[in-house]
């Protein structure tokens, strides 16, 4: 029995666990007109993944009392720009430019950004911040196809965009938006696994300790004369 219940904790801490590697540093870029890139990295890799033709994106001619625009929000880009690609352990994979052959190991990589805080609203000329999650996804292959490696990583970040007057009275211009990543604290990591490892505990202790409710047998039925 207490074999089982050692099992079933191990398995919760587990499953709360596992996970890819944390981006550890970086940065991400929204530009006009339609151009997004970020280069993050970790202890094993840094990762460039560039697209120009991801938009188009407006800054211009904003009306402020408005929620920060959604068009920055929830993007996902596949690196296809020049430079784009993975420097893994020492070694640089560039993504396949779409020639005839590759003639070495090559890269596939994307990037996604998802907002986590309330969109703020831009109420005129100044420096808007909102909060993101990151999620870098790259895959190594030999020249024949073959995959080497594959991992997703992921991450925080904060972004800012400013705002100044538009050429149009009453109107907003900005000239691009950036965020910069937030290391994650190894502490979060400890305290959900903590959490998990507690609460499967607790559950285990939980069913030992509840008693088993008797059946009581039924009164007789008395009858008055």
């Amino acid at each position: 029995m207490f074999s089982r219940g050692v099992f079933v904790i191990l398995g919760a801490g587990l499953a709360c666990s596992a996970q890819g590697g944390t981006i550890t540093s970086g940065s991400f870029h929204v530009g006009l007109p339609t151009a997004v890139s970020a280069n993050v990295s970790d202890e094993n890799f840094t990762a460039q993944v560039t697209d120009t033709d991801a938009g188009p994106f407006i800054f211009s001619n904003f009306p402020p009392f408005q929620p920060f625009p959604a068009q920055f929000y929830a993007l996902t880009w596949v690196g296809v720009g020049f430079g784009t690609g993975v420097l893994y352990n020492g070694v640089f994979y560039p993504v396949f430019d779409g020639g005839c052959c590759p003639q070495g190991p090559i890269a596939g990589v994307t990037f996604t950004e998802n907002p986590i805080s309330p969109l703020p609203i831009v109420t005129g000329p100044g420096t808007y911040l909102d909060l993101f999650s990151v999620t870098l996804s790259f895959t190594l292959r030999d020249s024949s196809g073959t995959i080497l490696h594959s991992e997703t990583d992921t991450g925080f970040a904060t972004g800012s965009i400013t705002y100044t007057p538009g050429d149009i009275p009453g109107f907003l211009h900005a000239d691009g938006f950036s965020a910069i990543i937030i290391p994650e604290p190894s502490s979060w990591s400890f305290i959900t696994f903590g959490a998990c490892f507690l609460g499967a505990f607790a559950g285990i202790r939980l069913r030992r300790q509840l008693p088993v409710r008797p059946t009581c047998p039924a009164r007789p039925t008395r009858v008055r004369s």
